[in-house]
């Protein structure tokens, strides 16, 4: 059954997504030109199309759809599939045919491409997920050593059935020792004198004497069985981790964050320019001479207020904002409270809809922020509570966004106390650790629908 569906599942994977690029070729064609009709270019276009994607994908070997892999992952190995293929196919196409294809054929296609081959990867992951939990494409494992680090193993695997490990049992390193709950297969003996044709997977703790994890090891080769050692070190603190080795020397890496990864910051990047351009060309081209006007009718002073804040490594930048107070020497110092008289109007106004931080777009397009991350703080404000909070620092680990996890969830507006900036700053290192481009997404929609609901705490 194993053999069955390593042969046929890698094929019927690709054949899928062939058929729905196909789909999506001929759409395109239809977008472009109203017709399905293929000319002479645009045939040998589809050839070279049809046959360069299951030579990338079989390549890169994207069938293989790992038992604890998140759909994150399978999603970013899609858009990084699909920016390879669709970059390749643009200067093949280019090259060959020149201003024959169609420029309206060709960014649809991309376009399609990039929101349908990740949904179809998406859409079979979840299917095989469901497959595996069924008892499909399974694989059996045991475990040896009869200790905490074992059980916390056997109790994953049982809890989430689609990662599609089942587990035989235990092997303890003494036959002496107590019975738990958990099923005991034997000593360590027993194991070495098995046949392990049945077991795919051993996972070992690491409590195990050298000597015990040697023989193991030479008989699981011998066997073809994949060995798996589980750490004792305590990893429950730690999001993101990695080993790395500096010659025969072992190296963990214990504090790593999700946007530390290159692929990561990429996608966050690419994701920060289109956003900005988008709001920039459609909003800010027009609303910022509008309201430059406004600003300037009511009150003397600049159309923006720019103010020195810390960015990513606490290096300070000029954060921009519509001025919405009259010129005032406290404006780096204090903090704009409940009616506080040096807010205008119109900058009251602003301040309620939010209006006052899109010139920040502004910021994210040079770099020194992002759409997501955490609020940047005036200096002196940060100056009061770096020394006060724990890990205080580790907000500035990343470029601060134009809005952020505590603000989506209703933290904004003067910050008085303690108790304030230290339910901001968890926020805020909860966003780091836990990254990823669908948090995004989701602290964006809290955001715009706390907008449309009205913030109290706005002034």
């Amino acid at each position: 059954m194993k053999k069955r569906f390593n042969v046929f599942f890698p094929p019927l994977f690709i054949f899928g997504e062939m058929t729905v690029m196909t789909l999506l070729y001929f759409f395109s064609l239809y977008i472009a030109f109203g017709s399905f009709e293929l000319s002479a270019t645009y045939i040998t276009a589809f050839v070279i199309y049809l046959t360069s994607w299951p030579l990338l994908s079989y390549f890169k070997r994207d069938y293989k759809i790992g038992r604890a892999v998140t759909y994150y992952n399978t999603f970013k190995r899609a858009f990084g599939t699909t920016f390879i293929f669709t970059s390749l196919i643009s200067l093949s196409w280019l090259f060959l045919a020149g201003d024959d294809i169609n420029r309206h054929f060709l960014m649809s296609l991309i376009l399609l491409l990039f929101v349908w081959l990740t949904i179809y990867r998406v859409f079979v992951h979840l299917i095989l997920d469901r497959y595996r939990a069924f008892g499909g494409n399974i694989r059996t494992a045991a475990i040896v050593g009869y200790d905490q680090l074992g059980f916390n193993l056997y109790n994953v695997l049982l809890n989430k059935p689609h990662y599609g490990i089942r587990c035989e049992g235990f092997y303890a390193f003494d036959n002496n020792e107590e019975k738990e709950k958990y099923p005991l297969l034997g000593g360590l003996d027993d194991l070495l004198n098995a046949d392990l044709k049945e077991l795919d997977f051993v996972y070992i703790s690491e409590k195990i004497s050298r000597e015990g994890l040697n023989k193991l090891i030479r008989k699981a080769d011998n066997e073809l069985v994949k060995v798996k050692i589980l750490p004792e070190f305590k990893t429950d603190f730690i999001k993101s981790f990695s080993l790395k080795r500096f010659d025969l020397v072992p190296v963990v890496d214990v504090n790593n964050l999700p946007l530390d990864n290159v692929w990561n910051s990429f996608v966050k990047r690419t994701f920060d320019l289109v956003f900005s351009l988008i709001i920039i060309l459609s909003l800010l081209s027009w609303l910022y001479p509008l309201i430059g006007l406004l600003i300037k009718l009511e009150s003397k002073g600049p159309v923006l207020f720019k103010q020195k804040r810390h960015g990513k490594g606490n290096v300070p930048f000029l954060c921009f904002k519509f001025r919405t107070m009259v010129v005032n020497d406290n404006a780096d110092a204090l903090w704009a409270s409940k009616d506080d008289p040096r807010v205008t109007r119109l900058g009251a106004f602003l301040r309620k809809t939010s209006l006052d931080e899109f010139p920040q777009f502004i910021n994210v397009l040079i770099g020194n922020m992002s759409i997501v991350g955490p609020r940047p703080h005036p200096l002196s404000l940060n100056n009061t509570f770096e020394n006060q909070i724990e890990k205080f620092a580790k907000r500035h680990a990343s470029k601060p966004g134009v809005t952020g996890l505590a603000q989506s969830m209703g933290y904004r507006g003067e910050i008085t106390n303690y108790y304030q900036m230290n339910s901001r700053v968890r926020l805020d290192r909860f966003y780091l650790q836990n990254w990823s481009f669908w948090l995004d997404l989701k602290i964006i929609f809290l955001t715009v629908y706390a907008l449309l609901r009205g913030q109290e705490l706005a002034y």
